[in-house]
């Protein structure tokens, strides 16, 4: 969806697609592990890749909170100032870091297309998925879903979020109805999206957050009940 409300699109995704975080950790310049410029010399050609990759490392095991541009260049290895010769902005990356994830769970839903399934079961897929990638990535999920205020300042994350929308409603409506330049008309045309994906979202977070528990403590049981509560939803409770 085109403009600042485009970040409400949903974030399947990032499920595969994208390479896997990487999990290691991050090098400090306090004399406990080797300095970052030792580690990964300088060279102009990468230093933005190394600054999304340390971005996505600190996302993987920390907050979208505990990003910083001055913390990223220390890791990389550059200054603070050098940040901003290769993104406009600390929003601009993390908006380029989520598009890169919407890209994947994009290729991943044109998949379950393929697979031409009920267009119920392929809606318990997408609803799993969901919120197996929130469990795996919750900064990820709050970053595809409104945490940057105006995400329309990256366009990158414009046409992935709007892409991804797109093969939802073919998923959940069995047809391309969506008009991002015409956003009234995409509102009264995907309203089912609308509700489905929200109805997604809503349950990736809760489960995430721990709001809504798992007894079991399985993927398996999870899963299980994502497909109950699914149903549940589309044959109208």
């Amino acid at each position: 969806m085109s403009g600042a409300s485009n970040y409400l699109i949903d974030a399947y995704i990032p499920i595969p697609g994208p390479a896997s975080l990487s999990l290691s950790t991050p090098p400090e310049t306090d004399g406990r592990n080797a300095v970052a410029q030792e580690a990964k010399p300088y060279h102009k050609g990468n230093v933005p890749a190394l600054l999304m990759a340390a971005a996505e490392r600190v996302l993987q095991t920390e907050n979208v909170e505990d990003v910083s541009a001055r913390r990223l260049c220390r890791e990389v290895g550059v200054t603070s100032a050098n940040f901003y010769n290769h993104y406009p902005s600390l929003d601009y990356l993390l908006l380029e870091i989520a598009a890169k994830y919407f890209e994947g769970r994009t290729r991943e839903r044109r998949r379950l297309l393929k697979r031409r399934l009920p267009r119920e079961e392929a809606m318990i897929v997408a609803a799993q998925s969901m919120v197996e990638f929130g469990i795996r990535h919750p900064q990820i999920l709050r970053l595809t879903f409104g945490q940057i205020r105006d995400p329309s300042i990256n366009p990158n994350f414009v046409r992935a979020s709007d892409e991804g929308f797109r093969i939802l409603v073919q998923i959940v409506q069995g047809e391309d109805v969506y008009t991002p330049d015409d956003l009234e008309l995409a509102h009264r045309r995907c309203q089912p999206t609308y509700g489905f994906m929200a109805f997604m979202y809503g349950v990736a977070y809760l489960l995430t957050r721990e709001v809504i528990a798992n007894p079991e403590g399985t993927r398996a049981a999870r899963r299980r009940f994502v497909e109950d509560l699914t149903r549940s939803v589309i044959r109208g409770v």
